[in-house]
């Protein structure tokens, strides 16, 4: 098998002969290449996959069309779908008229080290604490197991704090008489900002997750907990609830059914004042319309009526803005990560959305 260049191109090794004191040398040579060229565009032969690479680039590689797709997927049978093609997997690339007498089936030519980001559709491509540490718009009051008593616990007889950070320890306003065992993880919740849902006028909140933290030490009443992670500073008053590790995210974005218009309701960083790439945004629609952690949607701005020069009625066109996977779901509300912007138009609190199902790249 040949050298192959990952992603960008196909490099096929070849050995052109050169006849030394032999005259026409140089035409061997040249013939010797059309023949190679030629073969490899009218034989069956072999690709190793690159990071980036999609059925139609390769297509569009070795025959001039990206609709000979279907060939290639239908030449290698162990490859599920167009959106399985993972970096180092090796595909049998059949000729112009798409038969080769055997295909053979897809396999692996290197070894994806372990925990390396593969974007596929079966594969997570998202981290847990990015999962984890969503937060989300909630329309009801919460009912937390318990609050945050005090800052940085182990300071004793020295100016508290008002704040607490990673490794820190905080007390907390309920202990063993509630259940609460050493070694227990909770997540630290915040109640921040007011959001209005635009369509129904249903106020809620958004909730910031502040960290997460374990139980040390009890008494009776309280218990002692140092921080392990922290999104944001732990302020005294911010909520408890258990600990649920997020699972893995598999990306949806098959063909589906669009969602429509929707709402901007808020940023997961308060402090934003339009939203880039990797940032979370919360959403006005949720499980309820049938949107489901990792669905991948393009973001479009909606087109408006507007009068035109010759004070006609017409409609603007809808731009795409971004790209987002949605992180976590509510029933009424969702946060998604915006993984691309496509254009200089950020998205900011009070946009109005068209989400459109997206393939990702």
């Amino acid at each position: 098998m040949g050298d192959y260049c990952a992603g960008d191109c196909l490099r096929r090794r070849t050995a052109v002969h050169d006849f030394p004191g032999r005259a026409g040398g140089d035409l061997v040579r040249i013939v010797t290449l059309v023949f190679v060229l030629f073969a490899a565009v009218s034989v069956a032969g072999e690709y190793v996959v690159g990071y980036g690479d999609t059925l139609s680039d390769i297509s569009l590689h070795f025959y001039g069309t990206w609709e000979k797709w279907v060939d290639i997927l239908a030449a290698n049978p162990d490859l599920q779908g167009a959106e399985y093609l993972i970096p180092g997997m090796v595909l049998h690339i059949p000729d112009v008229a798409g038969a080769i007498s055997a295909p053979g089936s897809s396999s692996y030519e290197t070894q994806i080290p372990a925990g390396a980001v593969v974007i596929r559709s079966s594969e997570p491509v998202l981290s847990r604490i990015q999962r984890e540490s969503a937060g989300f718009i909630s329309y009801r009051s919460l009912n937390p197991l318990g609050y945050v008593l005090s800052t940085n616990a182990e300071e004793q007889g020295v100016v508290r704090h008002l704040t607490a950070l990673p490794g820190d320890l905080i007390e907390l306003d309920f202990g063993a008489d509630q259940g609460v065992e050493e070694g227990r993880v909770y997540h630290i919740l915040r109640q921040c900002e007011e959001v209005e849902d635009p369509e129904t006028g249903d106020t809620g909140h958004i909730i910031r997750v502040a960290g997460v933290c374990q139980v040390e030490s009890t008494t009776p009443s309280t218990s002692i907990a140092k921080i392990q992670h922290g999104y944001l500073s732990i302020l005294e008053g911010d909520m408890l609830v258990p600990y649920q590790a997020a699972s893995d995210i598999r990306v949806q974005n098959g063909p589906g059914v669009d969602r429509g218009l929707l709402w901007v309701l808020g940023f997961r960083d308060r402090e934003r004042v339009c939203a880039y790439t990797y940032d979370v945004i919360y959403l006005s629609a949720g499980s309820s319309q049938g949107i489901k952690p990792g669905d991948v949607f393009t973001a479009y701005s909606p087109s408006e009526r507007v009068k035109d020069v010759n004070d006609q009625w017409v409609y603007t066109a809808e731009i795409p803005i971004a790209d987002v996977v949605v992180l976590t779901t509510e029933a009424r509300s969702c946060a998604a990560m915006v993984v691309s912007s496509r254009t200089a138009d950020m998205i900011e609190v009070g946009d109005k959305l068209y989400l459109s199902r997206s393939q990702l790249d």
